[in-house]
């Protein structure tokens, strides 16, 4: 569909009346085994060509999307080992597709709290989980599983640590990669309401600290290779993205990690990607 215009059929001449240059503008005739499209696309290219494509999920199928299609991968590793494997299969994949590896970015997400100390951080994720307290039970019983225990409200006091004797009988759930530092947590003796604030069974790493913590974090992963860029996601919007961009960016700037100007005009040209319109050949 991208590729239905040639690049100079849009020809906005307002004097001649004539917007398009319609032999220059083909129908694809696409069949498939379960959709089929004439064409041509009803709009012209736009000045990156054709919209980035990004691709998420994990598994041989979406490595396999991925490395045929997608120039950006939305990712959710939980540490840098998982996120520097992750980011090498997609590149290997793009290679497998005769694509150039440098091609295919990959965007692992995290999740944030800001404040000017670590315990802040940390009140900021405990008033949050107040705001929804029905959502508590639930969290409790899941991170009991995650650690082996049966964890309920009523049977122990989430703002108390876990007795020495129930300790003992904990493990990290082998089918969960997070569980092993929610039992870490655990076993220093904080209590199950901190352990959750800390955002262990979140499906994003998350760094509850001062803007040095968070840019820490972020140039951590970055240096190792385990990702190209991450997928920002505040605690809440409200001023969540605003404290990022006015107290953690300024730091990457000053580390020499992030741009002071945008690239170039386009998305395409921002991430480092290729031109591309139409099917990738």
């Amino acid at each position: 569909m991208w590729g239905s215009w040639d690049t100079d059929a849009w020809t906005l001449d307002v004097e001649g009346g004539k917007f398009a240059d319609m032999d220059k503008i083909q129908p694809i005739n696409l069949e498939g085994q379960y959709y089929a499209s004439r064409g041509p696309l009803p709009i012209p290219p736009s000045e990156q060509g054709q919209p980035v494509i990004f691709q998420a999920g994990g598994g041989s199928e979406g490595l396999e999307l991925a490395g045929s299609y997608a120039s950006g991968v939305y990712a959710n590793p939980f540490d840098i080992e998982s996120a520097r494997e992750h980011r090498q299969a997609l590149r290997q994949s793009a290679i497998r597709f005769s694509r150039n590896p440098d091609d295919i970015k990959m965007y692992a997400g995290f999740m944030f709290s800001l404040a000017s100390t670590e315990e802040e951080a940390l009140e900021r994720r405990r008033q949050l989980m107040s705001f929804n307290p029905e959502e508590i039970p639930s969290r409790v019983r899941y991170l009991g599983s995650m650690v082996g225990l049966p964890l309920s409200i009523g049977l122990v006091d989430i703002d108390q640590p876990l007795a020495t004797d129930m300790l003992k009988n904990a493990y990290a759930n082998p089918m969960d990669p997070r569980s092993i530092r929610a039992l870490k947590l655990l076993k220093q003796g904080l209590s199950i309401r901190d352990v959750l604030a800390h955002g262990v069974i979140n499906y994003h790493p998350v760094v509850a600290g001062t803007p040095v913590q968070v840019a820490d974090f972020l140039e951590e992963w970055f240096l190792a290779g385990a990702c190209d860029g991450f997928s920002v996601v505040p605690d809440i919007a409200y001023d969540g993205v605003a404290d990022f961009v006015d107290l953690v960016v300024p730091i990457l700037q000053d580390r020499g990690l992030f741009h002071r100007e945008y690239e170039g005009k386009t998305l395409r040209e921002n991430m480092g990607v290729p031109y591309q319109y139409g099917r990738l050949k």
